[in-house]
Formats: structure tokens, C-alpha cells, sequence
């Protein structure tokens, strides 16, 4: 993808901060390494880098009207439209193209430039029009106003901290935390916010930094801070049956598909499952070529998923130009490899090997081609996620919590090892019922409609709008850092308000989750990949990795200085240390809790931030 940071000050002059703006490019590294710019103007500092896949200028669009500045801009991620949206934009407004003053109006335009000219042509209007995946800083001189936008549902990061004479906004926290008019702290809901990866909506985990909330519009003018949110999930009846649903459904899909595969050289990442084995097909029938795809394969010492067979199995249907990457385990504590992956995620997760694997992937798919799909949230909209809906069951947290404690986890995967007295402390139990109350008085309802509809959808609206930042969120950053753009097609918001509306008792209609995508890949897929069921993303089981995680471990331990250290129970990170089987609990649910442990310290050193509580 791309990165984009920016500073605005009214009661200072910022026309000559070039080395603020060279400082919050190259913070940016981590989202963009084929090219960097940034413009200062008299109260804003813009500045953005960008990937592989970027058109037209690297630098900020700008309009200048007799050498005065009008407005700039900068983007992070893809526009489907823009070039139908320069034209219209053009044909309506006088406005001169968005180029930088003495560059040459020639070539392709950046996002940046079509964003600005739509800006100039529809103002806030302009949102509704953009179809892709992207995340905006506009400057509007005239108004002395910065608008801050994302897309309908959050894909592209984007944070920002208020002053007050402007804010500091930017594609990553690390960057804000940089920033020498910003101080880094973590207050008891901030530290919640961590452990728990939930944080409220339109906030950030550090004192206040805020995120721009998916499909809203952030404006910051010199009477204040307003938001605008222009699209959002409707509950509407359904009225159509059965086949009628699953041939409108594959109609959406194809389009999406259709529309993130347009102008690039179709590429898929391809596991084997249903998901990934559905894009292709659909890029395949859609596109009249059988994309490329790129399988990640592991050892003997990766649990064992079935995958590479039926990955295979799919490339060759298609005829596919089929490759397999390897990741070793070794690879897998790299420190460069770590830190790597540290800065490219704004939190730390507990995720350890399924952090680093795909990121590795991703580096060496980029060396390929600059833009890939990704079958990705596929079980966010098909109803693949949050387990059966039974009856008019209740919900009493959100599902992966309640999944989490089955496991003998109480606030979530990877809080283990943290000191049961700061978690009473700092009420992470009550944290976690504040903001599963918060999520669920938003979810949208038709009136009278049957408990297990609505419980379908409280489920369904809990995973798309609180869920998706540890799935497609994760993979997004991870494969930016690597200088891969990963689009996803499931995510299209046409497709994801139809299924919405879909009753789960034909979501599911042959008893299986995801029946209808498997209606949809019928005939696109061999019988056996349509048959098989879900399985996990495989983990390395390399006694090398587990010694490292431990080694890791024992030298945090040894270090007064490690700022987690306050934070964990000294007492079961011994008893780990000295039962080494206890990351084998669940699975990988016990290491994820050495995880944990080691990415927040990891986090708070890379971000010197301070525990306030």
C-alpha cells in the first residue's frame, strides 16, 4: 500500500518545516518504499510515501489559484474509479488539475490527484463516489479546515491527535508518537484497549489519539472537530428466495472481483480452501485468464493442514501459473524479521508466528507482482465466523471472546501472563462488557424480526465492524510492509449489505457454513475443494522456534528495565519457563500469551511510551 502523515498548526508557520516533513516521510517507511514527497504550505506540513503499485507522482496533490495554495491532499490505497471520477470532476468544476505547481500535466494521475479534484468538484459529497479502498488527508486552505476520511470499512489505517491549533494525523501511530508535539502514555483504558485489541470506536489506544472511524469523514476547522459518516450497514427484509439469493449473491461477488482485478495482472493468493479457491475461479471465469497464484508452504514442522494438495489440485483446473513459497522455520525469529513486522502493526497482537509467516510470504510474492487478491473475509460475509446461530441464544461478550474463555482465557487471547491484579485493576473485565454493550446498541434491527435473525445479525455486525482490524486489518499492514498491495474483494460493501440482509437459515441452507459461496463455486472449483472443511492457518511446531520464544523470554525476565515487566505475573512467566509444555495449551492459545508478553514490550521500548494508570 501506501502511507500518508501530515501536521497542521494555525498558530504557527509551517511553510519552511521541510525537515519535519522529510521526518514524517521516513517515518512512513514501513507502508511505502518505491517513493516519497511532501509540500509544506504556511499552516500544514503533508507528506506520504508510496508502494510499488502507485501511479502518477509520489508527492501531495496541490491546487494553486495565482500562486496561492487552494487545497492538498494525500492518499493511502486504490480508487476502482478514478479515472471515470477525474473526468467527471473535470467536466464539473473550473478548477485546475491537482498537479504540484511546475510539474508537467502529463500521464496517469496519482489517488491523491483524483481525490483532490473530486474534493474540488463535490466537497464532502465526493466521499459516496470513491469506490476502493483508501484513506485521505485533504488541507482546504480557504477554510483553514483538514478533512480526514477512510473507506467504508476501514481497510487503510488512518490516526490522528487533536491540538490545539490543528492535529497530527498519519497511516501509523508510530509516526504520531514521533511527533514532537505528541507524548506517548497508555492510561488504564488505553492498556485495555491492548490487551484486549478492542479499542472504542474512533479511539486509539494512546492519550488522545483518535482514529478516523471506517466510512466517516473527520473534519478539524477552527470551530472545532465534526464527523461525518456516510455510509453505513442497513437492515433491510429479504425478499428474494433461495436460488434467487445465491445468483444476486454471485452476481455482487463477481463484480467485486471484477473491479479489484481491473488493471492489474491477476494474481491470487491461494491457500487451498474454500475461499481463496472460489477467487480464483471467479478471477479465472471473470477475466478470461487463469491468474497467477502464490501458495506459502512450511515443513514438517508446521502443524498439519491439508492445504497444499488441494491448492495444487485448484491450479491446475485453472491452469494456473502456480507458485509455492517456502518459509522456514528459522525465518521465523529472525530479529530482523521481527522488528520488521513490529513496526508495520500500530498494536502489539499475540498472534507471534502468524504475524511473521505472513509477512515473509508477502516479501517474496512482492518480488513478483505489486498487486495481489486475497480471498480474505470471505467468512466475515459469508457468515463463516461466530459459530453456530442457535435458537435465540444470547450473547453475553463478542464471540471470539466467549471462544477465548473456553479456553480458560478470560479477557481474550493472550492476557495470561499479565498480573491478574492489573487486569482487576484496571477492570479489563469491565472494559470488555463496555465496549460489547457499546458495538451491539449500533447494530442495525428490522422491527419484530425472528431472535435468530437478529441474533445472526448482532453476530454478524460485531465481526465486520470489531473483528475484521485482527483479520484483514493484520494482513493488510503485514503485506504493506512487505511492498504488497492485497486487495479483497469479499469486502466490497454492495456485497457485504446484501448478505446482511440474508437470513442465516439460507446462508447455511445444506447445513454447512458458507453454503452459499459453495453454491456460487459450484461449477468453478473440483468437487473436492468444495467438499472440504474449514481448517486453521497452520503454526510452526520447530522445537527451534519454541526455544527461541523461551530464550526471548528468560532475557526479558533478566532485564529490570523491560517496561512490560510491571505488567506480568513474574510467577507464571516462571512456571512457563520451567514447564515448557504449558505453550502447548489449546493449541497455540498458551503461546500466545509469550507472545503477547514480548511483542507489548517490544511495542512500548519502539514507541517509548509511558504507563499511566
Amino acid at each position: 500500500m501506501s502511507g500518508i502523515a501530515g501536521w497542521v498548526d494555525r498558530g504557527r508557520d509551517l511553510a519552511a518545516q521541510e525537515l519535519s516533513a522529510a521526518r514524517l516521510a521516513a517515518g512512513l517507511a514501513a507502508r511505502g518504499q518505491a517513493g516519497e514527497g511532501w509540500l509544506t504550505d504556511r499552516h500544514a506540513v503533508f507528506a506520504q510515501r508510496v508502494d510499488a503499485a502507485w501511479t502518477g507522482p509520489a508527492h501531495p496533490a496541490a491546487v494553486h489559484r495565482d500562486g496561492v495554495l487552494v487545497a492538498m491532499a494525500v492518499c493511502d490505497g486504490y480508487l476502482h474509479n478514478g479515472e471515470e471520477l477525474w473526468r467527471a470532476a473535470a467536466a464539473r468544476s473550473a478548477a485546475p488539475a491537482a498537479r504540484r505547481p511546475g510539474a508537467p500535466d502529463r500521464g496517469e494521475p496519482s489517488v491523491s490527484e483524483v481525490l483532490l479534484r473530486a474534493y474540488l468538484a463535490w466537497g464532502q459529497d465526493a466521499l459516496p463516489r470513491l469506490e476502493g479502498c483508501f484513506a485521505f488527508a485533504i488541507w482546504d486552505a480557504r477554510r483553514s479546515e483538514l478533512l480526514l476520511g477512510r473507506d467504508r470499512l476501514g481497510v487503510q489505517p488512518l490516526s490522528y491527535l487533536p491540538t490545539p491549533d490543528g492535529a497530527v494525523f498519519a497511516s501509523d501511530v508510530a509516526v504520531l508518537a514521533e511527533h514532537p508535539v505528541v507524548t506517548p502514555e497508555l492510561d488504564a483504558d488505553g492498556l485495555c484497549g491492548v490487551l484486549t485489541q478492542l479499542r472504542p470506536w474512533g479511539r486509539g489506544a494512546l492519550r488522545g489519539v483518535r482514529e478516523v472511524p471506517p466510512a466517516h469523514l473527520v473534519r478539524i476547522g477552527v470551530d472545532g472537530e465534526r464527523a461525518h459518516r456516510y455510509w453505513s450497514l442497513e437492515a433491510r427484509p429479504h425478499t428474494l428466495d433461495r436460488n434467487a439469493t445465491i445468483e444476486r449473491a454471485g452476481e455482487l461477488l463477481r463484480s467485486a472481483v471484477e473491479r479489484d482485478a481491473r488493471g492489474t495482472d491477476p494474481a491470487v493468493l491461494l491457500s487451498g480452501g474454500l475461499d481463496s479457491s472460489a477467487l480464483t475461479g471467479l478471477v479465472a471465469s471473470g477475466t478470461g485468464k487463469p491468474p497467477r497464484t502464490f501458495t506459502v508452504v512450511f515443513g514438517s514442522t508446521a502443524a498439519a493442514v491439508p492445504d497444499r494438495p488441494f491448492a495444487r489440485e485448484v491450479a491446475e483446473f485453472w491452469g494456473c501459473d502456480a507458485r509455492e513459497v517456502t518459509v522456514r522455520p528459522e525465518e521465523l525469529s529472525d530479529p530482523v524479521a521481527l522488528a520488521d513486522v513490529l513496526s508495520a502493526k500500530d498494536y502489539p497482537s499475540p498472534f507471534g508466528d502468524k504475524d511473521t509467516t505472513p509477512y515473509l510470504f508477502s516479501r517474496q510474492v512482492a518480488r513478483r507482482v505489486p498487486v495481489v487478491l486475497s480471498g480474505e473475509a470471505a467468512d466475515s460475509v459469508f457468515g463463516g465466523i461466530g459459530g453456530a446461530i442457535d435458537g435465540g441464544r444470547r450473547l453475553d461478550s463478542f464471540p471470539w471472546i466467549e471462544r477465548a474463555r473456553r479456553f480458560g482465557v478470560e479477557h481474550g487471547i493472550g492476557t495470561g501472563l499479565f498480573a491478574p491484579e492489573l487486569l482487576r485493576d484496571i477492570d479489563v473485565t469491565g472494559y470488555l462488557d463496555r465496549r460489547f454493550h457499546e458495538a451491539s446498541a449500533e447494530v442495525p434491527y428490522l422491527p419484530g424480526e425472528p431472535a435468530v435473525h437478529a441474533l445472526a445479525r448482532q453476530v454478524d455486525y460485531l465481526v465486520v465492524t470489531r473483528l475484521l482490524e485482527q483479520g484483514v486489518g493484520h494482513s493488510e499492514r503485514l503485506s504493506a510492509a512487505a511492498g504488497l498491495q492485497v486487495r479483497f474483494p469479499f469486502l466490497d460493501h454492495r456485497l457485504l449489505t446484501f448478505l446482511y440482509n440474508v437470513p442465516p437459515e439460507v446462508k447455511s441452507f445444506d447445513g454447512r457454513e458458507k453454503s452459499l459461496l459453495r453454491a456460487i463455486a459450484r461449477d468453478l472449483l473440483p468437487d473436492s475443494v468444495l467438499a472440504r472443511a474449514k481448517v486453521p492457518y497452520p503454526i510452526t511446531y520447530a522445537g527451534q522456534y519454541k526455544a527461541a520464544l523461551l530464550q526471548r523470554l528468560r532475557d526479558l525476565l533478566d532485564d529490570p528495565g523491560a517496561p512490560v515487566l510491571p505488567l506480568v505475573d513474574a510467577a507464571a512467566v516462571k512456571r512457563l519457563l520451567d514447564t515448557p509444555d504449558l505453550m502447548d495449551r489449546g493449541g497455540w492459545i498458551g503461546r500466545a500469551d509469550v507472545e503477547m508478553v514480548l511483542k507489548c514490550d517490544a511495542w512500548l521500548r519502539r514507541l517509548r511510551v509511558g504507563i499511566r494508570l
